[in-house]
């Protein structure tokens, strides 16, 4: 053991949580040198029980250990260090905060280390409470989104219906085309309706974990549910991603939702793409070759068009949510528009084959 004079410790004693001091032994390895009473009290030990001895002595089990790896690295660089460790003392696990000061001589010889050790159990606790809240709450999300999903799929059935009994319908003036109309116009509400509950939901939820996600069979969705009658041409990748899975379902959706009801009543081609922005970050983007529609740089985003769902607004508002970005530009090489977001996540397999239905 070095030769440390034994300095007058019993201030520490005036204060309620563990404090103690290490020293060297004679392999420069961390003993105890002092306990205050708190600590002491809390150990159920006393003094000597305590004193020159290492912790992994004192306490029992891995734990210990632990402890013990975190003084003896805390030691050898002879710097200021602070860890949290978890210990067994009765029948509970209490988690400290521990940090260690060291304390050198004048010719900078370390001689001993101060520690102090805060009870941090209630704020470990109320993390795991948290950590079970949050997932808790993805949970009840991916039904809402869920559900949600599962009632467009009908509603939408309504459109197309409507859409096909307006076909060459001869109007006698007995009302049946007004009430193909209304049919069509709660169809639409009730999307609307949807869709703002979803906005709330997604907007307000915590960050989900990014998972893989096949853009192809995704997509392959989107359009069957979007344009069932096949009027239109969608072409996307097949391309493994990992991302969160349901804020790129609700964009996608979106984007090509938008794109094309801008259409109006004619067919139109839609291109889906994803790119590589960096190593945590990638980029979806939709174009239509319609007629697009107008906008400027100047445009606040609120004002930028949408044809009902969930809308670019919404789509705006889960991407600040998620983190992401959103922009608009005008293709050089052809008519319409391309909207492009960018959200945490990467690129896993960057497949060549391109699928176009339509």
């Amino acid at each position: 053991m070095q030769d440390v004079r034994r300095l007058d410790y019993s201030i520490y004693d005036m204060v309620d949580t563990p404090v103690f001091v290490l020293v060297g032994d004679k392999d420069d390895r961390p003993i105890f040198d002092f306990m205050n009473r708190f600590g002491c009290t809390l150990l159920g030990m006393t003094m000597s029980d305590i004193a020159g001895k290492p912790v992994h002595e004192v306490l029992k089990g891995r734990a210990a250990y632990a402890v013990y790896r975190q003084q003896l690295k805390a030691w050898r660089a002879g710097e200021t260090a602070e860890f949290e460790t978890g210990l067994p003392l009765g029948e509970r696990i209490m988690w400290f905060r521990t940090c260690l000061v060291a304390s050198r001589d004048e010719e900078g010889t370390l001689m001993r280390m101060v520690g102090t050790s805060h009870d941090i159990s209630a704020e470990r606790a109320l993390l795991h409470q948290d950590a079970m809240t949050a997932a808790a709450t993805r949970e009840v999300e991916e039904l809402v989104c869920l559900a949600a999903h599962d009632l467009r799929s009908p509603i939408s059935n309504l459109k197309s219906l409507a859409y096909l009994m307006r076909h060459e319908f001869v109007d006698h003036g007995d009302g049946k085309r007004e009430l193909i109309d209304m049919i069509d116009d709660l169809a639409d509400k009730s999307l609307v309706i949807i869709s703002e509950t979803m906005s709330q939901v997604m907007a307000k939820s915590e960050p989900a974990a990014l998972r893989p996600v096949d853009l192809g069979a995704l997509c392959d969705d989107i359009v069957v549910l979007l344009d069932p009658l096949r009027r239109h041409s969608v072409s996307y990748p097949r391309t493994m991603v990992e991302a969160d899975v349901t804020a790129v379902q609700i964009i996608l959706r979106n984007l090509i939702d938008n794109a094309l009801k801008h259409s109006g009543d004619d067919a139109v081609r839609v291109d889906v793409a994803v790119t590589h922005v960096n190593a945590r970050r990638l980029a979806l983007s939709v174009r239509d070759h319609g007629c697009g529609f107008e906008f400027d740089a100047d445009t606040p985003a609120g004002d930028i068009p949408s044809e009902g769902g969930y809308g670019l607004p919404g789509v705006m508002r889960l991407l600040k949510a998620r983190g992401g970005a959103f922009s608009v530009e005008r293709p050089t090489d052809g008519s319409g528009t391309e909207i492009r977001v960018e959200l945490p996540g990467r690129i896993l397999d960057q497949g060549d084959a391109h699928v176009r239905a339509g």
